[in-house]
């Protein structure tokens, strides 16, 4: 204290003396460091996230994904178009025609079910390829209700699929 000045209250609580100076508001440390941590923590996963995914590019007519085979990996279309389609004993069957923004093989992905079409690229196909394999490295410590919470959401999807597939038997 110079020359005989006395401190404020308000002063001594915000930790020092009243000359004007700034002080940050009454926890503003504490909110500061949970949103650093909370960053961090984002910034984290984002780099592990990265770490699982590549990109890949088709040219027209490869196949993207084999109808039968076992892999579980997911798709994530950005540029170009996909047929859908599917060999039954009468022939080649176009399903439909997919254009990016998509994902492909979800219902695999989630169920470990075979593939039940192949995609195959119209155009050149630009796409972020994430392997179950490395996505469950990551999720290895996942909560016991996640599972069945992903198989619900698989079931939802192939209902739908059958649907869709009644519809179209029907027109």
């Amino acid at each position: 204290m110079q020359d005989g000045a006395e401190v404020s209250e308000e002063a001594v609580r915000a930790g020092g003396p009243d000359d004007g100076a700034l002080s940050p508001p009454s926890g503003f440390g504490r909110t500061l460091s949970t949103e650093l941590a909370g960053r961090h923590a984002e910034l984290q996963t984002l780099m592990e996230v990265n770490g699982l995914i590549e990109s890949r590019t088709w040219s027209p007519g490869e196949v993207i994904i084999r109808k039968g085979s076992s892999d579980r990996d997911l798709f994530f279309v950005t540029k170009g178009v996909v047929e859908i389609w599917t060999e039954e004993e009468l022939g080649c069957a176009i399903l439909s025609e997919v254009e990016a923004p998509y994902i492909l093989g979800d219902v695999a992905f989630l169920s470990g079910l075979p593939r039940t079409a192949t995609a195959r690229a119209k155009t050149e196909v630009r796409s972020f390829v994430l392997k179950y394999e490395n996505f469950m490295s990551v999720f290895k410590g996942a909560p016991e209700w996640l599972s069945p919470l992903l198989s619900s959401f698989v079931s939802g999807i192939k209902s739908l699929h059958y649907k869709i597939a009644q519809l179209q038997d029907r027109i």
